[in-house]
């Protein structure tokens, strides 16, 4: 009986990890969620990442990748992942431009395989549907999640990631330079809360925070080993990167970006 178990819980870990839907037999109550987080409102008792189904704003379902665990009470859906190699500015991969767009920019890549962890991007539409619902009010972005997905690591990593609501920062419609405050940002292990900084996109030019950047703009805070005549550019873009940061250690390394909010069964609900 032990081992059956050992053998149903090796298959949903596969699974997740590896693209099969996990929600195809699971009943959505006669909704259909627009959002990971829509779903965890409709089925509370789901806490297994993978891909599951959700809608566009046309209610035609697709697949998405769904992350329920690593912080929560948060629940996310990805929006796009990929590698340095595909990430890196002037990359010459096939279709190496989609990763160097804005999200004001139609780049899909990958769509109905969003565990492609290294070349993975939603349509624009999709992911204005998701950014429109009231539950979405945050966003974040993370390094090498398809590591903790297939179980390689026992949690997501927490040196360099970054996280911020879509009041102060809306990266679904940003195309531009300015100055924001962030929720949270560590950048190679060192972390500021509510503090101000640059960043940059523009329809040619991925989202990126610049760690080397930091002390002209905004609140002039410094990320100690960042060098000003040193572009490092953090989470995407990639014209010029550390290799002290996990998402550009290796061409390998994947940046994963994702549209989410706080689960909050008590002032939300979809029923």
């Amino acid at each position: 009986m032990k081992n059956l178990l050992i053998l149903a819980l090796l298959s949903i870990v596969i699974h997740a990890a590896f693209g099969e839907v996990l929600d195809e037999k699971l009943p959505y109550k006669g909704l259909k969620p627009k959002s990971c987080l829509e779903i965890k409102y409709i089925n509370p008792e789901i806490n297994t990442n993978g891909i599951y189904i959700i809608y566009d704003s046309k209610n035609a379902a697709y697949h998405a990748y769904c992350d329920f665990k690593s912080d929560a009470p948060f629940v996310w859906t990805l929006i796009e992942s990929f590698d340095r190699n595909i990430g890196v500015y002037g990359s010459k991969l096939p279709n190496a431009w989609r990763f160097q767009r804005s999200y004001t920019v139609n780049a899909p890549y990958n769509e109905n395989n969003p565990a492609h962890w290294s070349a993975f991007r939603m349509s624009l539409a999709n992911m204005r549907t998701i950014n429109s619902i009231n539950t979405t009010t945050h966003w974040r972005a993370t390094c090498n999640f398809n590591e903790y997905a297939q179980n390689l690591t026992k949690d997501i990593e927490r040196n360099d990631y970054m996280r911020n609501n879509i009041c102060d920062l809306n990266i679904v419609y940003l195309y531009s330079f300015g100055c924001h405050q962030f929720d949270y940002v560590i950048v190679r292990g060192n972390a500021c809360v509510r503090c101000y900084f640059p960043f940059w996109a523009s329809t040619s030019y991925h989202p990126t925070f610049l760690a080397s950047h930091t002390t002209k703009y905004c609140g002039r805070y410094k990320f100690p080993g960042a060098v000003p005549s040193h572009q490092e550019s953090d989470f995407g873009h990639y014209n010029g990167y550390s290799t002290k940061h996990t998402c550009s250690s290796y061409g390998s390394s994947t940046a994963n970006w994702w549209l989410g909010g706080l689960y909050e069964p008590q002032t939300h609900t979809m029923l």
